[in-house]
């Protein structure tokens, strides 16, 4: 349940908010407009008292609950400064995820937090870095319905019964035990076992190409030693095989500052070579991740090993060869 939507949050924020604008303020009127008894206010005004340490007191006077220091204000953790600046950053970046179900979901939240800060630290997701850009990124769009039945199906470890669409066209039916979410590159991946396959291995499936989506009541079990950061951590992409290795690119002198830049993975391997060429470790969980690294950087990166990624590679150029000889320009 959001917090905005649970009952002592709301009454904390409005009784704050009628003490400040001091309104008269006491068990009976509250109780009325709670609709609730005196007793309960009461007890929720002990609440204030004791563990939010509110110095509220009651002037017989005016017949209401007042504060004594009227500087006091509620608990929330201070937003300023860099925190401020960041907490801009975060909501901007949520364009990354535009025309996905996430993007909508956590500009909610975000907007939920905002709403029970003061009025002094409240931040609005379009009042910060107006300087800061973030380019628009190649995405697949998800179907809310899809989105769904996918996060219900991870949620209560129910199968999931889909029809899911290949890169050609085709679709198939299939049973999904869904372990979790992966976000990679700007797309939404599910991790899961196909019910009709091998029970030992867990395959990656693309939410985007999820035609159709239904839960089932069938449980199943998240095997105890499954750990999604372990799974793909041993490969720089996201399609795991059974047994995960290591490959070396050998990258030309033009290229090599450029690639020592960057982190391609927490366990990568760089040596700079004494011709100014520079090679580069990387795991992978299939060839075909590693296969579409190593022609991602052209004629800059050549494979040395293993043996099966070289002779995929070199297959594959030559094929490439042969169509741009045969290509008309």
């Amino acid at each position: 349940m959001a917090v905005k939507d649970r009952p002592l949050f709301r009454r904390i924020l409005e009784f704050d908010d009628l003490l400040r604008r001091r309104r008269v303020v006491n068990a009976t009127n509250l109780a009325t407009r709670w609709k609730t008894s005196t007793k309960t206010v009461q007890r929720f005004v002990a609440f204030m008292r004791d563990e939010m340490d509110a110095p509220i007191v009651f002037d017989r006077k005016s017949g209401s609950f007042r504060y004594s220091d009227p500087a006091w204000h509620l608990p929330w953790i201070p937003v300023e400064g860099p925190g401020l600046f960041a907490i801009g950053v975060a909501a901007k970046v949520l364009q990354l995820y535009e025309g996905t179900p996430v993007a909508e979901g956590l500009r909610e939240a975000f907007e939920r937090l905002s709403d029970v800060m003061p009025p002094e630290i409240r931040v609005s997701p379009g009042a910060f870095v107006e300087r800061l850009y973030i380019h628009p990124q190649p995405i697949r769009l998800v179907d809310p319905a899809v989105w769904n039945a996918v996060a219900t199906a991870i949620r209560e470890k129910t199968v999931l019964a889909v029809r899911y669409q290949k890169p050609s066209g085709e679709t198939s039916a299939r049973r999904l035990a869904p372990y979790g979410l992966v976000l990679a590159a700007g797309d939404w991946l599910v991790a899961a076992q196909d019910r009709d396959d091998d029970p030992g291995v867990v395959k990656t499936f693309y939410v985007s190409r999820i035609r159709g989506a239904e839960t089932t009541p069938e449980p199943f079990s998240v095997p105890r030693d499954f750990d999604l950061k372990r799974h793909f951590g041993e490969t720089i992409g996201i399609f795991v095989g059974k047994e995960p290795f290591r490959f070396r690119v050998r990258f030309a002198k033009a290229m090599a500052a450029w690639v020592a830049e960057v982190r391609w993975h927490p366990k990568q391997k760089l040596t700079p070579l004494p011709s100014g060429e520079i090679e580069l470790e990387l795991p992978a969980g299939s060839l075909f991740e590693a296969r579409r690294f190593v022609l991602s950087f052209g004629r800059d990166a050549v494979a040395l090993s293993p043996p099966e990624l070289v002779a995929a590679l070199r297959g594959e150029t030559e094929e490439m060869a042969a169509a741009y000889r045969g290509a008309k320009g």
